[in-house]
């Protein structure tokens, strides 16, 4: 459990946080669960080197699994793919309790295998009873040790090696609705003044509401009709370099440039 404080230095809410290392460690050392792991992104490498695939039946046939491939991110078969989500929850409707669990899967086990228990791990959530201030907080434990297993960790027994391994494990994918994305990318959501989650254009504020490009500015009234289109690559797209420079240019409401 990392403490965090607030401005006038008292402690804040704690949410206790389950590390991931045990638990990948005791998937990988399991003789019914480890060997499948590794055999899957065995196959899954082999796949990606040779070349594209037409066959589209799971994550790792796409094309961004290629390019990390390609990349050098997963550099053996002992590399674990993670996805992570969050989203907030009502335990108690009466008292209106809300927490946001973090949740972690593994990717390399058999796709009917994903929604298992053992399969998933809440690695923390939020202590309530409303929803978070600043969910970042409740993050950065988690993240300094994705940085850890990014890195790589050694001395890993991995059942079918007779040396211990270095595993990595990669987050790949972080899923959310969209009030959950908007909240993890600090934006007020599609009425907002920059209202694209992977877009960047601002709207134009005309008495209670936004209108947004392409627009002209001398226009005395501005129509309701439909006047923005965001398909393809006709604006700017956010990236995690824009996204921490909105976070810190002070204007946390809306994930401004």
């Amino acid at each position: 459990m990392a403490q965090r404080y607030r401005a006038n230095g008292q402690l804040g809410n704690q949410g206790t946080y389950w590390s991931l290392l045990p638990w990948l460690k005791r998937m990988l050392a399991d003789p019914s669960i480890g060997p499948g792991m590794v055999s899957n992104t065995k196959e899954a490498r082999e796949k990606a080197a040779a070349g594209p695939h037409n066959d589209l039946r799971d994550w790792f046939d796409g094309q961004v699994f290629r390019t990390l491939v390609a990349q050098g991110y997963f550099s053996s078969h002992t590399c674990i793919s993670l996805s992570t989500s969050t989203d907030d929850f009502r335990a108690w409707k009466q008292r209106g309790f809300e927490g946001w669990p973090i949740i972690a899967t593994i990717l390399n086990v058999d796709p009917s295998s994903r929604e298992q228990v053992v399969s998933k791990l809440i690695v923390g959530t939020t202590p309530g009873p409303g929803q978070p201030a600043d969910l970042e907080s409740f993050l950065s434990p988690i993240a300094e040790e994705l940085n850890a297993l990014a890195a790589g960790v050694s001395g890993v027994s991995v059942t079918g090696f007779a040396e211990p391994q270095v595993v990595h494990a990669l987050v790949i994918q972080f899923t959310a609705d969209m009030l959950a994305g908007y909240k993890l990318v600090n934006a007020t959501g599609g009425n907002g003044e920059y209202p694209g989650r992977f877009q960047i254009f601002s709207g134009v504020r005309n008495k209670s509401r936004y209108y947004y490009p392409p627009h002209a500015l001398s226009d005395s009234l501005l129509s309701k009709r439909r006047r923005l289109d965001v398909t393809g690559d006709t604006t700017l797209r956010r990236t995690a370099a824009s996204v921490a420079a909105g976070h810190q240019g002070g204007n946390r409401s809306t994930g401004r440039e």
